[in-house]
């Protein structure tokens, strides 16, 4: 096995002392002349010296990794969120630790605790329900983002020791907009595939399609509540079309691809039989057949600001995600120009 380059063989190349090197390094404590800096740059070079993260955590005081707790990587959407952050922290000079509890409340303690175990400098969370368990975090002063937060969670009351950013996730008002654009293209009899029976978020999704209805004299027409998951969506279809609605809402873009799979095998056409919009939709729903109305969260924006709020000096407690409507066939739209010359 090759030895590992030092920074002592670096400062021996460079013709400096490892102080010197270090300073380089860290940006500090101490400034370092401009010929001292592309000397020891250049030896860095040469020797392909990588310093020792977890050892300079300890001298330093300061991690430079952040924790990632998702339920689900192979949701689209959570991987867009990851991809985001992952890039957006690369460029601070951050790594990112990720954690999938598996939609599992008992696995994502314990994925926390795994990741506070790993001395991270902050975790972002997407909790499997709200409000997450943050007493695993106990006495930790960590900076701690809640990416799904909601109106009266109770996230802020049960804040940790460390500090503590919330994201309004806006769930009723995206799930809302959903709707209303349904109801714009004249569908009166609208379905919600919504998620988990008891989640607090899958309740807050379903509200904004049941205010959205009443708001326009409607009466709902029928509620499902199951996965997040593709299969969920293609198991539904039957009993949604037995409710005879002309639109279905999804809670989520997996729920509504599993949809269009099973209304293809039902030989029902969308959007001319019926129409389909999704909530938390990713660019990959353009390729769906027909290609996919979604409501998106504004992904790299956000990341950007988690990652700004994860700061030390940032004093930020607060932040909202925002979202568009994404106008695609299978509510009845034609398709962006943009996406169909791809």
């Amino acid at each position: 096995m090759t030895k590992r380059p030092t920074q002592e063989e670096v400062a021996r190349i460079a013709g400096t002392s490892t102080a010197v090197v270090s300073y380089v390094l860290n940006n500090g404590p101490r400034s370092v002349s401009e010929d001292a800096r592309r000397r020891v740059l250049a030896a860095i070079a040469k020797t392909g010296y990588r310093p020792n993260s977890a050892a300079r955590a300890l001298v330093s005081g300061r991690s430079t990794v952040i924790g990632l707790v998702v339920p689900d990587l192979a949701n689209p959407f959570l991987a867009q969120l990851t991809q985001s952050l992952e890039r957006e922290l690369f460029g601070r000079g951050y790594s990112l630790l990720i954690g999938d509890s598996g939609d599992e409340p008992a696995r994502e303690a314990t994925v926390v605790e795994t990741l506070l175990a790993q001395q991270v400098a902050g975790l972002v969370w997407y909790s499997v329900d709200l409000p997450p368990p943050l007493d695993v975090l106990g006495g930790s002063a960590l900076p701690v983002v809640v990416v799904n937060d909601l109106a009266g969670s109770g996230v802020t009351e049960a804040a940790p020791a460390g500090r503590l950013i919330s994201v309004d996730a806006e769930e009723y008002r995206g799930v809302r907009l959903a709707t209303e654009h349904l109801l714009a293209h004249g569908r009166t009899r609208i379905a919600h595939l919504g998620g988990p029976q008891g989640r607090l978020n899958s309740a807050e999704r379903s509200r904004g399609w049941a205010d959205a209805v009443s708001a326009a004299g409607l009466s709902p027409t029928v509620r499902m509540n199951v996965p997040f998951t593709q299969e969920a969506g293609a198991d539904a279809a039957g009993h949604l079309l037995e409710s005879g609605c002309d639109a279905v809402v999804t809670a989520n873009e997996m729920q509504a691809t599993g949809l269009l799979r099973g209304l293809h095998r039902a030989g029902v056409r969308v959007p001319e039989d019926l129409s389909v919009v999704a909530y938390n939709g990713t660019p990959a729903a353009a390729f769906a057949i027909p290609s996919l109305t979604t409501v998106e969260l504004q992904v790299s924006a956000l990341a950007r600001e988690i990652a700004d709020a994860l700061e030390p000096d940032s004093a930020v407690t607060g932040l909202t995600a925002a979202s568009e409507l994404v106008r695609r066939e299978s509510c009845g739209c034609e398709v962006p120009a943009a996406e169909a010359d791809a």
